[in-house]
C-alpha cells in the first residue's frame, strides 16, 4: 500500500503533466488572472500620517486622540531661523520673523501661529490690563528697545527655548494645522506651501539658514521616502536578483521563466492590497521585496532540480516533471508555513504590520502556484536546455565534499552549531528596546537633516498632560494652580526636558501685571475669584487664532501642560514619564492625577507592543 508521500509525487506527477497538456492555455490563465487583479494596485497610495503604525486600540493613541479632541491638534510646521549674525533679536531677523508670521497664516489648514513676534505681551498700568504683540513693525524699533523687548523674550518662561534660545541667538515660528482628514494630498499641499514659503524667507534675507521641521514634515516624510525607497530600491533589489538568479541557474531563459513568476506574484499581491484599500507606508511596501526572495527560492528549487534532472540524460518534458514531483511538497509546506508566520503579523499593535504581512501571505501564495503552473509552462515552451554532466564539474565535487564531511561528522557539527546558538541566544536580553522616530530616516531625507539642526537649539518632542482639576471653572482655584505650578518645576528640573509650557506661567504673570507689573507678585493667584477675574479679562484682551483653546478645556475644569524634550531616546523617555508618574502620585491630590501622552509616548511603547 503506498504512503502519503508517494500518493503526493504521483499526484504532483499528474498534474503537471496536465500544466505541460495545455501549457499556452495555463501561460494565458496565470497573465490574464495576474493582470485583472493586479489592476487593483492602481487603487493604492502611500498614507501621510503617522497615526497609521498605531490601532485603533492602541491606549496611547486613545489618549492622544482624546487630548486633541479636548484641546487642538498637534499638527504643526516648525520654522527655525538661524541668522549669521547670531543674533534673535536683531532687525533682519525680526523683520523675517514678522514676514514668516503673516504669511504663515496662509499655509493651508493653518490655525495658529506663534512666533516672539505675535507672542501676547502684557504688562499693567494701573488698573488697566494692556496686550500687545511683543514685535510689530521691529524695523521701525529703535536698537534699545528692540533689546528691551528682546530681554522680556528672553525672561518669559512660555518664549524661553521653546521659540528663542535662551542666549538669543536663534528663534522660531510655529504653526498648528487643523487637517480635514478627507484627502491624501492635505499634507502634501501644506507641505509644499511651507517649503514654498521657507524658500522666500531665505531668498529675502540670505544671512538667515531656515530649518523645516514638526509633525507635518514627519507624515509628509514617511510618504516620501515610501516612494522614493519603490521607485530606487525595489529596482536595484529585482536587478541584484535576477543578476545573480542568471550566474547560478546559467540560463537566460530559466532566468527569464523566474522574472515572470516574480512579476505575477508582485502584481496579485499588490493589486489585491489596492482592492482591499490598504495605504501603504515604508513597512508594507517592502512586501515586494520579501516575495520576490520567496518566489526565486521557489522557482530556483524546481529550476536546479530540472537542471540536474536534464543532465543526467532525461528529456525536457521528463525532467519538468521530475523537478515538480521532487520539489511539490517541500516548496508547498515552505510556502504554508512561511505564509503562517506572515499572518501572524496581524496579532501586531501595528497596522502597517498587519498590511505587510497580509499582502506578503498573497504574494507568496501566488509564487507557490506560479512556480507549479506558470514555471513549467514557460520552460516547456521556451527553448531551455542543459549540458550533459561531466565527471569534472567544479561545483557538483565542491558539494559533494561538503555533504561527505557533513556526514562524516555529524556530531562534532551539531556541538559545535549549537554553543554558537546558545550563545548568541543568551546574548538576547541585553537588546534594548529604543526607538527614535526622527531616525527612522537616512540623513539624506531633507526632514532628518533639517530636524537634526532644529534639535541643536530646541527640543522636538512633546510630552502633553491634561490636569484635571476638582470641578468646572476650578482651573483658577488656587490649590490647583499651586500644585500645577509645582509639576512644572518638576518636569524642568529632569535632565530630558528642554521647555515646559504651562498655565500656571500665565497665571502668574497676570497676577504680576495686575499688581502694577511687581515683581513680588510674579506668583500663582491666592484668591480663585481674582484668579477667575484675571483670566476673563485676558481672554478677551486675545486676538483670534491666539487665544487659549490649546490650553485650557471648555468648561475650564482641566489644564494641558507640554513638557518638551531635548534629543532622546525611548529609554529616557519611559525613565521620565516614571519618574513623573511617580512624583505625581506621591505630590498632587488624587483628582489631579494624569496620564502622559503625545506621538512621543505612542513611539516609546510601540516596540515592545510589537514584540
Amino acid at each position: 500500500m503506498p504512503n502519503s508521500f508517494e500518493i503526493i509525487d504521483r499526484l504532483a506527477a499528474r498534474f503537471t503533466r496536465g500544466v505541460l497538456r495545455f501549457r499556452w492555455l495555463v501561460v494565458l490563465a496565470a497573465v490574464a488572472g495576474a493582470v485583472t487583479i493586479g489592476s487593483g494596485a492602481q487603487n493604492l497610495e502611500f498614507a501621510n500620517n503617522y497615526r497609521v503604525f498605531f490601532s485603533d486600540e492602541n491606549p496611547e493613541l486613545v489618549a492622544f486622540e482624546d487630548l486633541q479632541a479636548t484641546y487642538t491638534k498637534n499638527d504643526n510646521f516648525l520654522f527655525v531661523l538661524e541668522p549669521e549674525d547670531g543674533g534673535a533679536f536683531s532687525s533682519d531677523t525680526l523683520a523675517a520673523v514678522e514676514s514668516l508670521t503673516e504669511a504663515a497664516w496662509r499655509i493651508p489648514f493653518a490655525i495658529r501661529v506663534d512666533s516672539i513676534s505675535n507672542f501676547q505681551h502684557t504688562y499693567g498700568i494701573e488698573d488697566d490690563l494692556i496686550v500687545e504683540d511683543l514685535f510689530r513693525n521691529s524695523s521701525d524699533m529703535s536698537a534699545d528697545e528692540r533689546s528691551r523687548r528682546g530681554a522680556v523674550a528672553l525672561a518669559e518662561p512660555l518664549l524661553r527655548d521653546q521659540l528663542v534660545t535662551s542666549d538669543g541667538t536663534v528663534t522660531a515660528v510655529n504653526v498648528v494645522l487643523q487637517y480635514p482628514e478627507k484627502s491624501l494630498t492635505e499634507v502634501p499641499e501644506a507641505v509644499a506651501f511651507a517649503r514654498d514659503l521657507r524658500q522666500q524667507i531665505e531668498t529675502a534675507h540670505p544671512n538667515i539658514d531656515v530649518s523645516l521641521t514638526g509633525v507635518s514634515m514627519l507624515n509628509n516624510a514617511f510618504a516620501e521616502t515610501g516612494v522614493s525607497d519603490v521607485g530606487t530600491l525595489m529596482p536595484i533589489m529585482f536587478g541584484v536578483i535576477l543578476l545573480l538568479t542568471l550566474i547560478i541557474l546559467r540560463s537566460a531563459v530559466a532566468t527569464f521563466a523566474t522574472l515572470g513568476v516574480i512579476m505575477l506574484s508582485t502584481m496579485v499581491a499588490m493589486g489585491w492590497a489596492g482592492f482591499m484599500g490598504i495605504k501603504l507606508t515604508p513597512i508594507s511596501a517592502s512586501a515586494p521585496t520579501i516575495i520576490l526572495t520567496l518566489a526565486v527560492a521557489d522557482s530556483i528549487h524546481i529550476l536546479i532540480a530540472l537542471r540536474s534532472a536534464m543532465r543526467a540524460g532525461m528529456n525536457k518534458s521528463e525532467a519538468i516533471i521530475d523537478a515538480v514531483r521532487l520539489n511539490f511538497l517541500p516548496v508547498g509546506v515552505t510556502s504554508i508555513t512561511t505564509i503562517i508566520g506572515f499572518l501572524a503579523l496581524n496579532f501586531s499593535d501595528s497596522p502597517p504590520f498587519w498590511h505587510l504581512g497580509n499582502i506578503t501571505a498573497v504574494g507568496i501564495a501566488a509564487a507557490w502556484l506560479f512556480s507549479i503552473t506558470l514555471l513549467p509552462a514557460l520552460i516547456s515552451i521556451l527553448p531551455y536546455k542543459a549540458k550533459q554532466l561531466t565527471g569534472d564539474d567544479r561545483g557538483e565535487k565542491v558539494m559533494t565534499r561538503v555533504a561527505e564531511f557533513v556526514i562524516a561528522k555529524p556530531r562534532q557539527i551539531l556541538i559545535a552549531l549549537g554553543g554558537v546558538t546558545l550563545l548568541l541566544t543568551a546574548l538576547i536580553p541585553t537588546t534594548d528596546l529604543n526607538d527614535q522616530w526622527t531616525e527612522y530616516f537616512d540623513e539624506r531625507v531633507e526632514f532628518r537633516r533639517d530636524t537634526d539642526q532644529a534639535l541643536e537649539h530646541f527640543g522636538m518632542y512633546p510630552i502633553e498632560y491634561s490636569v484635571p482639576a476638582e470641578s468646572s471653572g476650578a482651573v483658577s482655584d488656587p490649590e490647583y494652580l499651586a500644585n500645577l505650578e509645582r509639576l512644572a518645576e518638576f518636569l524642568r528640573d529632569q535632565p530630558e526636558v528642554v521647555h515646559v509650557y504651562s498655565f500656571s506661567d500665565i497665571m502668574k504673570r497676570l497676577n504680576k501685571n495686575l499688581h502694577g507689573d511687581d515683581p513680588d507678585y510674579y506668583q500663582t493667584p491666592s484668591d480663585r475669584d481674582e484668579a477667575a477675574q484675571y483670566l476673563l479679562l485676558y481672554e478677551l484682551s486675545l486676538p483670534y487664532g491666539l487665544d487659549l483653546n490649546d490650553r485650557i478645556n471648555i468648561d475650564k475644569s482641566a489644564t494641558r501642560i507640554t513638557a518638551t524634550l531635548g534629543d532622546v531616546d525611548s529609554i529616557q523617555t519611559k525613565r521620565l514619564l516614571e519618574a513623573t508618574e511617580g512624583w505625581m502620585q506621591d505630590n498632587l491630590p488624587e483628582w489631579m492625577q494624569a496620564k502622559p501622552t503625545s506621538a512621543q509616548v505612542m513611539f516609546t511603547y510601540i516596540a515592545e507592543r510589537n514584540v
